[in-house]
Formats: structure tokens, sequence, C-alpha cells
């Protein structure tokens, strides 16, 4: 409004007009100069008096705001630009200020809605543009951030960087094969890059397709051989893929670089593990605890061994040696209370479940375990329920979890919320015999014997060695069964 008011000429205005607006324009010119000086408090009594001229210019507001950043004051440099935008709501200097300066406060949606007005004012400007598909991550609108990656190549041009944002989007929204086929034009672009093929591996990964996975890694390691982090992701894949030698193999690549290194031990027995290679486990564990120091997390790791091997009592000794060591180890405790629930200590395991919620008292498995010890004795039923709960809100999809609510529920005579929680229990562990076992006595409770058949025949599926469940079945005559459920 200022420079329009200058140039109006005399038949616009009248003599006091045309003199407030010189004055106006010359505090301006006035602020405008101090402010390139850095006198920045002078160049603020400069844009005052110009304003007070001219209430009505935004560029005037604009001024007093960046001289307002320059100072520091973030709060009133917010409020000239916003009384910028109440004047002209399209000034692009004051919605661009307001936009970085919202950002800035990491508040969120503002700096969205007004980076927005500006793209409407630039439609082409591939900063805006590029800085709202972040905001819109932030925000976890990805797919309106997937739009604007999409309108930033159709504008710009392909780039690796744009086409791996647009891959790292849809794989974060499940979407694997738009994922995977944005990740490999990134890939065409930049055939050299180790992040992209990592992306690639971690994508394939997550779509259950481990073979491309490891494929994507080996040739990240090809391209950076002295990188622990990818002979990991490559042993993870094959791991997964059940190439157990070439996950070995890097596993002890690894260990080449650093003999030591406790996340590659642990990965080499887990490959043994998986090809219940328990003795050679077990020797290489014992050669890593007389090497490297008696670390806890190693002893754990043989308890572990032992109690796949079906060695019980090894097992329990090797968790206690790593308690003796470290005896704030939650995850030691949780490991022992399991061995001595196996051994037929259950009290003592009770207490090793109580001394693990001590050290973590957000640790899952053990509110769960310590519920379901309860739940099984018929004893504290209100105080198990809470404990499972607990370790739900912590992992609310858990299989285990579920079932072990439904359970207490069960031991509750809550009969239809306990078949709830079974079902969902059910369907997230579908070869666990021992929730279609739960599942059969809470359908057997509420005189669905048909349900409760079809319940306890999958069990037996899952473990024909169930003697228990053949009883179940064998006192369920095949006429009770017939006709129960329409």
């Amino acid at each position: 409004m200022l420079l329009g008011l200058l140039l109006s000429g005399c038949a616009a205005a009248g003599t006091a007009a045309r003199d407030a607006n010189r004055a106006a324009y010359s505090a301006y010119l006035r602020g405008l100069m101090l402010e390139r000086a850095s006198r920045l408090p002078a160049a603020l009594d400069a844009y005052r008096l110009a304003l007070d001229h001219d209430r009505r210019s935004a560029i005037l507001h604009v001024h007093m705001g960046s001289t307002y950043l320059k100072l520091g004051q973030m709060d009133k440099a917010l409020q000239a630009f916003q009384h910028a935008l109440e004047i002209e709501p399209s000034q692009p200097d004051a919605l661009r200020w307001v936009a970085m300066l919202y950002t800035s406060q990491g508040q969120i949606d503002e700096a969205v809605t007004a980076y927005e007005r500006l793209l409407q004012l630039q439609p082409d400007d591939a900063f805006i543009m590029s800085t709202l598909a972040d905001l819109y991550v932030l925000q976890g609108t990805l797919p309106r951030a997937i739009e604007v990656y999409h309108q930033l190549i159709a504008e710009n041009g392909s780039t690796s960087q744009l086409h791996f944002n647009l891959g790292v989007l849809h794989g974060r929204l499940g979407q694997f094969d738009e994922a995977i086929a944005e990740l490999s034009r990134a890939l065409e672009l930049s055939p050299d890059s180790i992040d992209i093929r990592v992306a690639l591996g971690l994508t394939y990964e997550l779509d259950g397709r481990f073979d491309q996975a490891a494929a994507h890694y080996e040739d990240a390691v090809r391209l950076d051989p002295f990188n622990p982090r990818l002979y990991h992701h490559a042993a993870r894949a094959h791991l997964n893929g059940k190439h157990y030698a070439e996950a070995a193999a890097n596993y002890q690549a690894v260990l080449d670089l650093n003999p030591r290194e406790l996340d590659a031990v642990m990965g080499l027995v887990r490959v043994w593990l998986a090809q219940n290679r328990f003795d050679e486990a077990a020797r290489f564990l014992a050669r890593q605890l007389q090497d490297g120091g008696e670390q806890p997390e190693l002893y754990v790791a043989l308890g572990i061994v032992y109690r796949e091997a079906q060695q019980a009592e090894e097992a329990m000794r090797a968790f206690e040696r790593a308690i003796d060591r470290r005896d704030d180890y939650a995850q030691a405790h949780f490991y022992l209370a399991a061995q001595l629930d196996q051994l037929g200590h259950r009290e003592d395991a009770r207490a090793s479940l109580q001394r693990t919620l001590e050290l973590d008292p957000d640790h899952p498995d053990a509110l769960n375990y310590l519920g379901y010890l309860d739940a099984e004795e018929g004893r504290n039923l209100d105080e198990a329920r809470q404990l499972i709960e607990r370790a739900l809100e912590l992992d609310p999809e858990n299989g285990a979890y579920l079932d072990s609510l439904g359970w207490v529920h069960f031991k509750l005579g809550q009969i239809d919320q306990a078949i709830a929680y079974l079902e969902r229990a059910a369907q997230a562990l579908e070869t666990d015999p021992v929730i279609f076992d739960h599942l059969g006595e809470a359908y057997l409770k509420r005189n669905d014997l048909e349900q409760a058949r079809h319940a306890w025949e999958r069990a037996l599926e899952l473990d024909q060695d169930q003697i228990a469940i053949k009883e179940k079945l064998e006192r369920l005559q095949p006429t009770q069964g017939a006709g129960t459920t329409p």
C-alpha cells in the first residue's frame, strides 16, 4: 500500500495525504538503511514511525518482523508477519517467514497450512514443494507427501533422491511393490549408492522375499567390505531365508573385523540354534567366555543353547552365572524364571519374575508370564488380569498375551470375553496348540461342543503327542457334537 499511495499522484490524494505518504516513505527508507547497517533497534524505530503514517502497509509489517527475527525476538516477529497477512493474506514474504517460524517451533500443522498457501501462489517452486513433502511426513500424512514428490518429479524431472524418498514412503505404508519400483529407479540413477541397496534389502525383507534382500545386501558389502552393519543385514536375510552357511559366513566376517563383537557372536549362535547344532554353539560360547571375559550376555546365550538342547539344569546354572556377574540384568532374571518354572520350582520362578519387574517395570514378557502363572493356579485373578493388560498395552497384538488374558477371563467365569480374546490369539498364533486347547475349554464351558471339538482337533494336529487333548476328544461323544451349532 505504501508505494501504491506514493505513485498515485497529486490528483488522487490531498496535500495532507501526500505529506503523510512522504513521511512514511522517508521513514521506511531510513529503516531499510539502518537494518542493512545492522542498527536494528534504530531500524525498528524508523519502521514504527512509518507505520504511524501508514498502518495498512503489509510490507512495513514484514520488515518489522524480519528485524525482530534478527534480534531473536521470535514471538514479536511472528506477530508482525501475522499483521501483514491480516492486511494482505497472500503476501508471499510474510507467508514464507510464518511458514519457516512455525516449522522451527515444531508447529507442523500451522506450517503445513502456510506452505500450502504459498504453493498456491507459487505452484512451480521446488523448495516449497520439497519442504511441504517433508512436513507431510512429519505430520504423518504420507499419501499427501507421495503426491507432492510425484509433482516434483513431473515439474523438475527424476532424481535419485526423489525416487528414494518415494520408495521409503511406500514402504512405510506397506506398499512394497511400489516401494521396490521407486527404489529400483533410484538405484538406476545412483548405481553405487549403498543406502539405496540397503533400503531395497529392507523392503524385500519386510515383504518376506529374503533371497532378493540378501542379494542387495551382498552388493552393498562388495561396495563397502569393511562395514560391519552391511554384513549384519546380509546375515539376517540369509538366516531368515534358511541359507545357514551364507548367514554364518557373514557373521564370521564381522568377527574377523572385530572378534569381540557381541551382536555377531549372538548371530552366529542363532544360526547354529536354527540347525540344532547345540554342541557347536556351546563350544563357541565357552571359547568366547574364556577369551573375552565372562560377559553376562554370553552366559544368557549359553543358557538359551542349553535350554533348546533340553539340558534344563545346565541352562539354569548358566542364567544364574549371568546374574552372579550382573544382578541388575532383568532379562537374565526373566530367563531364569522360565527355566525354574520348567523345572517345577514355581515359587522360585514367581520370585524371579517379580525381580525382573523390579528392574524393568515395563517388561511385557514378565508381566504376561507372572499373570499367566496366577491364572493357571486360579489365584490373584484380578491382579493377574491387570498384569496381562499392561503387557498388552505394550504389545497389543501379541498372541501369547491375548491367550493369557483370555485364560484369565475363563478362570473368572467370563466366558464370552475369554472366547473373544482366545479367538484373536488363535488368529495371531495359528501354530500354538495351547491356545487351541484353551479355546476348546472355553467353547465347552459355553456348551458349544462342535466348536470345542474343532479347537481340540486343531490342537492335536499341531501336537499329536498331547494325550490330554486326545482324552478330551474321547469324552466328547460323537452325538454330543452333532447339531449343537446351526
